[in-house]
């Protein structure tokens, strides 16, 4: 078993005129933390409280604080060697793997990271165990290295020396602990910044022995840079994921933003959204609706003001054991469980919207805290867990919109309407207004635009700046430039200009988003649903049946443009997509719970009696050392040994073997005059071990010289 020293004693440590060389340097430019030096006391008990408010796990944060903490509060040590440090930092590795594991399995890729880094300071409990309940100072760097430790060994064989670089390992878990709150879920409260900033003051307040206001302006400067670090951050993963396709805004029932008058290329994601699976192979809803807008101003599309808050929750109706919630009326529902269904499974967050056919009847199997659908047939949900899976109802004969509003589904704006508007212009040119009725209007529409317009992902036309609109503000609309000159383009053109023609021909319209069901995957039975396969298109209002129909406008080769063969990573990526998905819905199943924890148990018992099994072994070996080696004399207490407690704040526990006067000797360093402590320890010695009686008055002396010297510390 090796033997700790302290840091005075090792054979890499500056002699005492070098030291306080460098620690005026230190002191007089920038406050340096020693990697050898223990961060202070109560300081990691704090992070950890300051972690689990931050995480929102307090009570984890509350237990890891007690644990760390309590190595000053009782005696109990091990005597660890770097075999036991390297074995720690295997479990270490081991539990982050594992722990990495399930969280990306549980969640989506794109947080798995974070999710990682706000778990790290309880999954790095067992080596900050080994640093505080061992008897040494620091721990060797190469053991966290499998390549380092066999270098050691094999010196150490042949008999070479070697560098030791050592560090404690609680300086490691406090600058994890800040990482990892600043990633928690309630990161973003007030209390981080300032929580931050004082916990970074208090540790560089202790190595800098006292100077505080040279911290202050450090602490600002520190705390202006964190602010303005995690706001270059936020942009810039908002700008990586746009660039990978990922990117993915909170969900706006309310208003959409297009790409209309935007030149470039239209940045789509090839990963796998949404899985179906049709009920006894028949054939899936063409389109997906999330959600339908009826205002265009200009370049976006947005809802009427009421909209915002005409969100109600579904009514609900039981089928055997089977809860369903209702997307059509409640005297109409007893045909549902007779009506073509599919399953629906893929990752949600809170208020996604539900992609769903126009005239679905129910949902039903998802696990949700909460499912609303507003008058323009959106449906949004409230997940419990980040992945669901459930079943639609379809084909009922029922459509959950309310009829059309004249007010809001037959306006135009007034660049694209009037006489010299390109919307009027292009119902003349078709002469929609003299077809009687709707099929045909449609059917002129679709005609015109795939027969005289092409479907591209590379947009050309160019949103004028508003210098440029005072200056030419009889130039051509965006819309007309589409209609009339590039007659190029992608969904939002087509989608957009058909429901405007539609309306300036008299015909209620909207205009919708979502995605087309158009990849099957034999292999697994199931339809997917890839980011490449948004798309938006029209809500017409069919008089007649006085319901609201589908509308595609848009050149049906848009679908070859978009369905590129997958690639062997795209192939990959998908296989862990289904794999991370399918894991989470078979372990959150009430049926497989209880095995899901046994197992977990299981394997946290047996984990626990291993460790346990391995500190019994250490402690009666360190116990049984230290009584072969122990003094079996009688034991003389001095004035001095009062200052032990005090003492080991700074130098650490005392390694076994070394005589007390020789380890307190290691305060000389930090003292302003240690002839006091010398003539201490001379006395000391004198009283203990000397067998002449002591000159009158030492004992005296020495109780003076140990207040003065405890004030010192």
């Amino acid at each position: 078993m090796s033997r700790a020293t302290s840091n005075a004693s090792r054979p890499d440590s500056p002699p005492p005129a070098d030291r306080d060389a460098l620690h005026f340097s230190t002191i007089t430019h920038f406050p340096v933390i020693d990697r050898s030096e223990p961060p202070p006391r109560l300081l990691l008990g704090t992070s950890l409280l300051f972690w689990g408010a931050m995480a929102g796990r307090p009570m984890i944060g509350l237990i890891l604080a007690i644990v760390v903490e309590a190595r000053h509060w009782t005696r109990i040590r091990w005597d660890f060697d770097d075999d036991a440090c390297a074995r720690a930092w295997q479990l270490t590795f081991i539990g982050i793997a594992l722990a990495a594991a399930l969280i990306w399995l549980d969640g989506s890729r794109y947080t798995a990271l974070p999710g990682l880094l706000s778990w790290l300071p309880p999954l790095l409990l067992p080596m900050q165990f080994v640093q505080a309940y061992g008897m040494r100072d620091s721990l060797p760097l190469g053991i966290f290295s499998f390549l380092a430790r066999h270098r050691r060994e094999r010196n150490h064989r042949l008999g070479l020396t070697e560098e030791i670089t050592e560090f404690n390992f609680g300086n490691v878990l406090f600058a994890v602990t800040m990482v990892s709150a600043s990633v928690g879920r309630k990161a973003e409260s007030w209390a981080f910044l300032p929580g931050l900033v004082l916990l970074t003051g208090w540790i560089l307040l202790a190595s800098t022995r006292g100077r505080a206001l040279a911290l202050i302006p450090v602490c600002i400067v520190a705390g202006f840079m964190a602010l303005l670090g995690q706001l270059g951050l936020e942009r810039a993963e908002e700008w990586i994921g746009r660039a990978a396709g990922a990117y993915r805004t909170r969900f706006d029932a309310n208003f959409v933003s297009t790409m209309i008058g935007t030149r470039g290329t239209v940045q789509l994601s090839p990963d796998i959204v949404w899985r179906l699976q049709p009920r006894d192979k028949t054939p899936p809803p063409r389109l997906l609706r999330t959600a339908t807008f009826n205002t265009f101003l200009g370049t976006n599309w947005q809802n009427q003001r009421v909209a915002s808050s005409d969100f109600k929750d579904l009514d609900t109706r039981t089928f055997g054991e089977k809860a369903c919630f209702l997307l059509q009326d409640v005297e109409r529902a007893e045909n549902i469980p007779s009506l073509p269904w599919y399953s629906l499974r893929g990752g949600a967050a809170e208020e996604t919207p539900l992609p769903l056919p126009g005239d679905a009847a129910g949902v039903s199997d998802f696990d949700l805290d909460g499912i609303q659908c507003n008058s323009f047939g959106t449906v949004r949900v409230f997940p419990k867990q980040s992945v669901i899976d459930g079943t639609v109802y379809w084909q009922g004969g029922t459509f959950p919109e309310s009829p059309p509003l004249p007010n809001e589904d037959l306006k135009i704006p007034l660049a694209e309407g009037g006489d010299d508007g390109a919307i009027s212009q292009a119902v003349r040119k078709l002469r929609l207004k003299e077809i009687p009725d709707l099929a045909g209007k449609l059917g002129a529409i679709r005609a015109w635009f795939y027969q005289d317009f092409r479907y591209t992902l590379q947009l050309t036309i160019q949103h004028p700046t508003i210098d440029e609109r005072l200056d030419r503000i009889k130039d051509p609309t965006i819309l007309a430039k589409f209609l009339n000159d590039v007659r190029a383009g992608h969904c939002e053109y087509f989608a957009t200009a058909a429901t405007l023609m539609l309306r300036d021909a008299g015909v209620p319209a909207r205009y919708s988003t979502g995605y087309a069901v158009m990849e099957r995957d034999p292999k697994h039975g199931e339809w997917i649903v890839r980011g490449t396969h948004g798309h938006a298109w029209c809500r017409v209002w069919d008089e007649s049946a006085s319901h609201w129909i589908d509308f595609d406008p848009t050149p049906a080769d848009w679908m070859n443009v978009t369905s590129i063969k997958t690639p062997w990573l795209q192939r990959f990526n998908d296989g862990l997509k289904r794999l991370r998905e399918d894991f989470f819905i078979w372990r959150n199943r009430p049926n497989n719970r209880l095995a899901v924890t046994l197992t977990m148990l299981g394997i946290g018992l047996g984990l626990g009696v291993f460790v346990i099994k391995r500190l019994w072994r250490s402690k009666r070996h360190l116990a049984a050392k230290v009584q072969a080696g122990a003094y079996e004399g009688p034991v003389i207490r001095t004035p001095l040994h009062g200052l032990e407690q005090l003492a080991r704040k700074r130098l650490g526990p005392r390694p076994p073997g070394q005589p007390f006067a020789a380890w307190l000797g290691n305060l000389r360093n930090s003292l302003k005059d240690p002839q006091g402590l010398e003539e201490a320890i001379a006395l000391h010695q004198q009283l203990r071990f000397d067998p002449a009686s002591p000159p009158p008055g030492s004992k005296e002396r020495l109780e003076k010289l140990a207040r003065e010297l405890k004030e010192s510390i």
